[in-house]
């Protein structure tokens, strides 16, 4: 996992592997990885022979052949949401933003249920600097997996950027209950809370962020800035 530090705050960058096999789970509080039932449903046709070439690639971290490997498999079945969501996947990974996003709105259309579809899609957008359309991208993966903290995680960042902060707290508060355990994203939360009137609170999201990373610099710099701050007197 990347991350991306910018000012007081942190931001986890999802870098999630697709690969085809039984899980009873993955890092950085990620759900099960999909069953051939789970793709029967969601892709109720035929496999596309270039598929398992892409998947292999990809787990290899070759890209350009997963990539060459996704696009013919999307070809050969243009109606199998699988591929067109390992295609995504691979180009916002390469980079390949616009693409990303073009190939990820195709995904939704065939499987609108997919919120690891969806996080991509956010994700993809936020790098195009769309922040709007990255926070209705990431809303509508939180309606499928409201508990997923890489969801909530990349919302609260986006409404952030955007200055709804408010509503960033909100989301924050929702990944840090689902994983309590990432540094940066109490921090996120702590500046969030800071930049909406909540001094103690912050000051509690930058302790929690020292107890798990007691040489976080920028948690330490957002603790002084909060603790800096006169107590808001009593009405």
């Amino acid at each position: 996992m990347a991350s991306r530090r910018v000012g007081l705050f942190s931001h986890a960058v999802l870098v999630l592997p697709f690969v085809v096999v039984l899980a009873a789970g993955s890092p950085g509080g990620e759900p099960a990885r999909a069953t051939t039932a789970t793709k029967a449903a969601v892709s109720p046709v035929k496999e596309p022979p270039s598929l398992a070439k892409g998947i292999g690639a990809y787990k290899a971290g070759n890209l350009d052949e997963a990539i060459a490997a996704f696009e013919q498999a999307v070809q050969e079945e243009p109606r199998h949401a699988f591929s067109h969501q390992y295609l995504a996947r691979a180009y916002y990974e390469k980079k390949r933003y616009a693409d990303a996003v073009k190939i990820a709105k195709e995904t939704a259309a065939l499987d609108p249920k997919s919120a690891r579809n969806f996080r991509t899609l956010g994700l993809a957008l936020m790098a195009t600097g769309d922040l709007k359309a990255a926070v209705e991208a990431f809303s509508k993966s939180a309606d499928v997996e409201p508990k997923n903290y890489w969801t909530q995680n990349d919302l609260g960042y986006a409404l952030f950027q955007l200055g709804r902060n408010d509503e960033a707290v909100k989301a924050l508060e929702r990944a840090v209950q689902a994983d309590g355990s990432k540094a940066m994203t109490w921090n996120t939360l702590g500046v969030a809370r800071l930049r909406s009137g909540n001094r103690a609170g912050a000051v509690e999201a930058f302790k929690k962020a020292l107890q798990l990373d007691p040489g976080y610099a920028k948690a330490k710099a957002g603790l002084a800035a909060a603790e800096s701050q006169p107590a808001p007197k009593p009405r």
